[in-house]
Order: C-alpha cells, then structure tokens, then sequence
C-alpha cells in the first residue's frame, strides 16, 4: 500500500495522475487499431472521388449541411488516399491531443498558479468526466465523418485557453487570432456555432453595460461569431436538409412544440450527468478557494463576472443547443451532437463553480475550503465506482479484453476481400458476429458498418457498386 508520506510528494503525485491517464486512455487508444470506416465515409469517399475536393465542398453547401469547415474536415477520408490504416490512427491522435487541450485549459483557466500535479488532477478528472458522460463513444471518437464534432470540441479548448491568457491585454493581433479561431469553429457544427455567437454577444453586451464604456475589440469578436453564424445557419444544404423526406413530421418549424421540448430534454440530459457534475463541484471548490487565496491584483478578471449574469447565459445557451433541432427537424439532437452539449455544459459549470465561490468569498459568504479532509475519500470512492459502473468504460475494456474488436476488424478485412474480388454486380456478405459498442454505431434494423439500401443510406454499396444481400 502507498503510505501517507509517499502520497504527500508533488512528484509522486503527479506520477500517480499520468498512470491514472495511461488507464484511463489505454482500451480507447488501443480499440483505434480496430476501426473500420463505416456508412457515410463510404459516402463522402465517394463523393470527393468523383466530384473532387472543393466540388464536394459546394455539394454539400448547396445540398446538405452549411457547415463550411465541417465538410472540408468530412472530406479529408483517409480512404480517398485508399488508407483504411488512417481510420486506425486518427483516433488514436485525436484523444491524444485531447488530453494536451485539457491540460492547456486547466493551465489557463488556473493561470499557471497550480503545481504540476494538481493541474493534471484539474484535467484529469475534466476528462474523466467528459468520457463517462458521453452519449456516444462511437460516434465521437472514432466515426471520421463525425470528427467535425470531436475537433470543434478540441478546438474550444485551445481558444478559451488562449482567451483567459490574454483576457486583461486583448491585443490588435490577439483579436485576430480569436477571430480566426472563431470562423473555423463556428463552421464545423450548429452546437459549437450557437454558444459562440451567444457567448461573445453577452461578453460584449454585459462588459459594455458595467463598464460604461463600448467594448470596441469584443465586438469585432462579436460580429465575427454573428456574421459567420449567419452565414452557415442560412447555407441553402441546410433548408434542403430539414425539408427533405429525411424528416416526415407536421411538427417542424412548430414554435411551441420546439419550445417545450427543448426545455423537457435539456433537463432530461443535464440530470444525466448532475450526479458526477456535483461530486466534481467538491473538488473544484477548493482549487477555486487556492486561486482566490493566492491571486495578485487584477488576475482572474475573467471569473469576476457577477454570478447571476454567468448562469443566466449558461442557461440560456444551454436551452437553445436545443431548440434548433426540434424547431428544423422536430426530433432531440443527434448523440454527435449531444457529445458537443455535454462538453459545453461539462465547461460551463466549471467555470461557474469558480465564478460562484470566487464571488462567495469575496462577500465572506464562505470560508475558504483548501482540501476536501476526509470527504476527499468519499469523492475517490465515487469516481472509482462510477468507472467501474460506466457503461464507456466497462464497454471499451470488453471490446479490446475479449477480442471483440480485433474479431469485428478481421471480419471487416474479410468483407471487403469477399466485396473486392467478386465480380457480379450482386454480393452475399455474412452478418457481422462481432459488435463493439465502444467503436461501432450499433442499430438493430441495418448493418452498423454497411447499411443497406433497403433500410438506411447504402453507402458502402454506392461505393463499392454492388448490391449487398446479408445472410
């Protein structure tokens, strides 16, 4: 057992931490190797082939989505380079990097004033959280044509880690670097989209009216979000999209039905995720009460904001992830996008424990709180179950412990050999017998890898130009 003394080293702190990242990481890192390309990337792969690079990026425009940076990432299919070894190796780099966002955030949002150690804890558990909380592992990690959603996330890391540094000395050029970060990410969802334009409206609306003073360099940053917000939501792919027979429902662009739903489902999934969001509240406290404890004259500005104006704008960006979907579409997001909502609320309650106990401790409504004593055991003990019981969790290291995975990747290869070498127009493929939830979106009415044309969108049969019958 490791004795009190040893724990109480930085070092060997911080050692404990990146063996807890290794295990957290290992079964989804390894399941990369598994990957296939499935469905859509047959789709796009096609498409870019046929059509061309930036053909394709004005089809989808015209036809499908207004995500402008979305579709240049779609169309980047390792399989248009006839690489299925980069299906395999760009989720594996993808979560990679998220833990280098992660830790990049923890370092800004904390100012750099945490030992190592206590930092990669911040981020440690930000991103525990993030994964145990994710609708949809498949879709998120390791569905290429999905990535718009995975990077986007990625990408708010770095830009809010960038914002918090050079909040107090916004320059001419930090301005245009969050500006460019600001198009590239507006254009790669409508989840990412909506809170970007809301956030940095309210940043220039709220910092104006306390200030007295118009926040000329936050409202370049404003216009930018709105312009390009704009821009993508009135792309002529989207109408086509939502009137589409994709979506046979009286029920679209129904105000009141857009409304209530949006409200019921937003409390449906953030009561999902209140229970680890408030153990994690029992740790962010203290760190919250060592920030404000340690800092200098005019650092942490950013977490001064008034409480009631930070949740207000919480809230509502919360609410309207929602609306646009039962408004367009009149379903629920997709799990994709319920991905992005949980990362932003995941953020946004951050935030707003620090902006919360900042502002308790500056009226002296607490005391400040340095460790969590014994109930940081109780904490330990709750995270440590809830691994144990997470459905992500439990499912990846049963995929990649039983052979699951590299099962489903052998019958992949065998597939497509089968596909390949056939020369009739038709072509019997087996059934999948191996289904890994943690890489693979599983359905009950098609194949997961290969939908059919009969009941989904038939892409691998579009392009490979055969037809599938399954035995």
């Amino acid at each position: 057992m490791i004795n009190s003394a040893w724990l109480r080293s930085p070092d060997n702190r911080l050692k404990l931490l990146v063996l807890a990242f290794a295990i957290l990481l290992l079964p989804f890192i390894a399941l990369s190797f598994f990957t296939f390309p499935t469905t859509d990337d047959y789709c796009h792969t096609l498409t870019v082939n046929d059509m061309g690079y930036w053909a394709y990026q004005k089809h989808y425009w015209l036809t499908w989505s207004g995500r402008y940076i979305g579709t240049l990432i779609s169309s980047t299919q390792p399989l248009t380079y006839g690489s299925y070894f980069g299906y395999k190796l760009a989720p594996a780099i993808l979560i990679l990097i998220y833990v280098h966002a992660f830790i990049t955030f923890a370092k800004a949002i904390t100012n750099n004033r945490f030992p190592a150690w206590q930092t990669t804890l911040l981020a440690f558990l930000l991103l525990f959280v993030f994964i145990a909380e994710m609708p949809s592992v498949a879709g998120y990690f390791y569905w290429y044509t999905g990535y718009y959603y995975t990077i986007a996330d990625i990408g708010t890391l770095y830009l809010l880690s960038y914002f918090f540094r050079h909040y107090n000395t916004l320059s001419t050029r930090d301005i245009a670097l969050l500006s460019v970060g600001i198009i590239l990410l507006v254009g790669m969802n409508e989840y990412t989209l909506v809170w970007l334009v809301i956030l940095s409206g309210s940043l220039f609306f709220f910092k104006s009216i306390i200030d007295k003073k118009l926040q000329s360099r936050l409202l370049i940053l404003c216009l930018i979000a709105l312009a390009f917000g704009i821009l993508s939501v009135t792309a002529p792919g989207n109408a086509a999209r939502a009137d589409s027979g994709l979506y046979p429902t009286p029920l679209k662009y129904n105000l009141l039905f857009a409304i209530k739903n949006s409200f019921v489902w937003e409390m449906h999934n953030f009561s999902k995720m209140a229970p680890a969001l408030c153990v994690l509240t029992l740790v962010l406290i203290p760190f919250a009460c060592q920030l404000y404890n340690s800092k200098k004259e005019g650092e942490f500005v950013f977490l001064s904001v008034h409480p009631a104006l930070s949740l207000l704008v919480f809230a509502g960006c919360l609410y309207l992830s929602y609306f646009p979907s039962y408004w367009s579409i009149a379903e629920p997001p997709n799990l994709r996008g319920q991905c992005v909502i949980n990362f932003w609320t995941l953020i946004g309650w951050t935030f707003n424990v620090f902006v919360l106990t900042f502002y308790a401790l500056k009226k002296g409504l607490i005391t400040p709180v340095i460790n969590l004593g014994a109930l940081g055991w109780v904490v330990g003990l709750y995270f440590l179950s809830l691994y144990m019981s997470n459905f992500n969790y439990r499912s990846a290291w049963s995929d990649l412990l039983t052979g699951r995975a590299a099962r489903f990747n052998k019958e992949m290869v065998a597939r497509t050999a089968l596909v390949l070498n056939t020369k009739e127009a038709q072509v019997t493929v087996p059934k999948l017998k191996n289904v890994p939830y943690t890489i693979l979106i599983a359905g009950e009415e098609w194949d997961p890898a290969w939908a059919s044309m009969e009941v989904n969108n038939g892409c691998a049969e579009w392009y490979f130009k055969k037809k599938f019958f399954y035995k």
